[in-house]
């Protein structure tokens, strides 16, 4: 079975959101200090884009494959990370559009709000790690990928409870034929000529 497209995209969106703060600030020093031009700002307008797309594409990829992780997962965590990844693009889109409003601020107050920014783009990183550790628990604690795995409980033909004609059951390595085991034995019912009080408990019943 294929894999699933959203655990190859997810980790994109969450890995670049946690470093775009960092370099929110760098590029918002530069700029002020005349070390890089306005137009660098646009890096960033680029990252956080980026975030936002495969943010949003990671969101849909998870909604296609949730009908199949129902059948082992309880819906409650599902929508529980659904949420999560929703607050998460949602907050993408915001600190978006404020990063390109910033570009065409005036200079004087284009710093200390690239310091807001950066803040606020952290706190979208938190909710980035938050989404995929609730998606994490839906792999590792409840056992989402299970459905995906060959031999699953969902791929497997389904056992009963008595054992399969055909095929020997018995713990030992040595199979039995059960026709053997009807036979009669003639120790079941004793030998007379080994019996010696055989003769007199008939003489005695006579």
């Amino acid at each position: 079975m294929a894999n699933p497209f959203h655990p190859q995209i997810v980790h994109f969106p969450i890995i670049i959101a946690a470093i775009l703060p960092i370099f929110i600030l760098i590029f918002a020093y530069m700029i002020k200090i005349n070390k890089m031009t306005p137009r660098g700002w646009l890096m960033i307008i680029g990252l956080q884009l980026f975030v936002t797309i495969t943010g949003y594409v990671a969101l849909e990829s998870g909604e296609d494959e949730e009908d199949r992780v129902e059948k082992v997962v309880d819906k409650k965590f599902i929508h529980q990370h659904e949420e999560a990844a929703e607050i998460f693009v949602g907050s993408s889109v915001v600190t978006l559009v404020l990063s390109i409003a910033v570009f065409f601020l005036r200079a004087e107050f284009q710093f200390y709000t690239k310091i807001g920014l950066a803040i606020l783009s952290l706190v979208g990183a938190l909710l980035g790690f938050r989404a995929g550790s609730f998606g994490g628990e839906l792999v590792y604690k409840h056992g989402a990928g299970s459905v995906y795995t060959t031999g699953s409980g969902l791929d497997s033909e389904p056992q009963g409870l008595l054992p399969t004609p055909g095929k020997n059951t018995s713990e030992s390595e040595f199979p039995v034929n059960e026709n053997e085991s009807l036979k009669t034995d003639e120790n079941d019912y004793g030998n007379p000529e080994e019996n010696p009080t055989y003769e007199e408990d008939l003489k005695q019943e006579d």
